[in-house]
């Protein structure tokens, strides 16, 4: 009796000591939610880094230099692009600055003198240029405040980014040494389970952010080509809109063709059409053709994404959106490998222990055949190799001898009771 209260007692320590760090680990994210985002966005660029990372290291690249080699390559591929298209964006927002009041107040007094009472009323409720500049020059401090803080953003954001490259060089370079420290807090049992599931949520979020990266490059310099040289207004604008909106499932091509709605009541309505059918056909180039392409389709559903990018985009801004697809992945990924080993048909311990030796030695195997040429290294690689087989040898037959042994009890008790069924039945007649 006392043994059980004991057990009881320890098991409800337990229950509440999990509970009590459940709550502290989820007060402390609450409380340093731009930190932990941080850490979240520099664990997605390293899964998207990690593939490219381990192809070079086949060719013989360090690993240290295979990072910094990608580091350079996304950083001149991003100074391109804000190279080409920064002087034209720069240039159509001023341009956009200069004609918008023009184009408002033009539309004010269409609405006045039009014949529509609701026309009428709308024009009447809404500001003239001149009022707004009028009261934006009373709240001089306020807007300079706006401006002091806007600049200060803009350095926060510098701070922030190399905040992620640097931790995501450190996880690149130990991602091994970490796995293995967290797997630690957990039982034996689970550790396999948790090590592939956090390998599928590494590869599908590596392939999503990847796919996403190379769809949103490829749709920036389509539009851009196409608008430009349609003669559309505000191309570059146009264009990275359309790119950035076109990464959200099911309503970005939508979402892309709203500026093209006011431009239909202009001039310019061959050119318009033109820029709708070039902009439908990008999204299903991107959909249906380099999206299978890059091994991307089903990892995330389209309501995830969508829900992911309304909450964490309320939560946290635009460091929240940024994070929401690939943790949109990442909660897929897990929640089918609970599916999977929920639905799975239950083995016993010996078929989980052979499934991963054999495993481990069909890895090995593969390693054998991508050996240096050295001789020198050869020598101590095959002797670690040789040590390696030893030691799964010894651990398979303590294996095969754990899943003996409640079988030679089993006969053992079947034997017993087969000796003992005689005299049963002799003392039943003699009653």
């Amino acid at each position: 009796m006392v043994q059980v209260e004991r057990i009881a007692y320890k098991r409800i320590a337990a229950y509440t000591a999990l509970v009590l760090a459940t709550l502290a680990t989820l007060y402390v994210t609450y409380r340093l939610n731009q930190v932990v985002l941080l850490f979240l966005l520099s664990i997605i660029v390293a899964a998207a880094l990690r593939s490219p990372v381990l192809t070079l290291q086949r060719q013989r690249v360090p690993r240290s230099g295979a990072i910094l080699l990608l580091y350079v390559l996304v950083l001149a591929v991003l100074s391109g692009l804000v190279y080409f298209l920064g002087q034209p964006l720069g240039a159509e927002v001023r341009q956009a600055g200069q004609r918008f009041p023009q184009i408002y107040d033009s539309l004010i007094t269409r609405a006045q003198n039009s014949d529509q009472q609701w026309q009428q009323t709308i024009a009447g409720l809404l500001p003239r240029t001149q009022q707004i500049v009028s009261s934006i020059g009373e709240r001089g401090p306020q807007v300079a405040y706006q401006v002091a803080g806007l600049t200060y953003g803009i350095f926060n954001v510098a701070i922030s980014l190399l905040a992620i490259l640097t931790l995501t060089f450190y996880w690149l370079v130990d991602e091994d040494r970490f796995v293995r420290l967290w797997l630690m807090l957990l039982p034996v049992q689970q550790r396999m389970v948790a090590r592939n599931t956090w390998h599928d949520i590494e590869e599908r979020v590596g392939t999503f952010v990847r796919s996403e990266s190379v769809q949103f490059v490829l749709t920036l310099l389509v539009l851009w080509g196409g608008l430009n040289a349609l003669g559309v207004p505000y191309p570059a604008v146009w264009a990275l809109y359309g790119a950035l909106v076109q990464l959200i499932p099911w309503v970005g091509v939508p979402l892309t063709l709203l500026p093209a709605l006011p431009m239909l009541l202009t001039d310019l309505l061959p050119v318009v059409l033109g820029a709708i059918v070039l902009i439908i056909v990008t999204g299903v180039l991107m959909d249906r053709f380099v999206e299978p392409r890059l091994g991307v389709q089903g990892i995330v559903h389209p309501i995830v994404s969508v829900l992911a990018l309304m909450m964490l985009g309320e939560a946290a801004g635009i460091l929240g959106m940024l994070v929401a697809l690939p943790l949109a992945a990442a909660v897929q990924s897990v929640l089918s490998q609970l599916v999977q080993v929920n639905t799975a048909p239950r083995a016993s311990t010996h078929s989980v222990y052979s499934t991963q030796l054999q495993d481990l030695r069909a890895r090995i195997v593969k390693l054998q055949t991508q050996m240096p040429t050295e001789p020198e290294r050869n020598l101590a690689i095959e002797g670690m190799f040789r040590r390696v087989d030893a030691l799964l040898d010894k651990t398979e037959d303590e294996v095969q001898g754990r899943a003996t042994a409640p079988e030679q009890r089993r006969m053992a008790g079947k034997r017993e009771l087969e000796s003992r069924i005689p005299a049963i039945f002799a003392r039943h007649r003699t009653r």
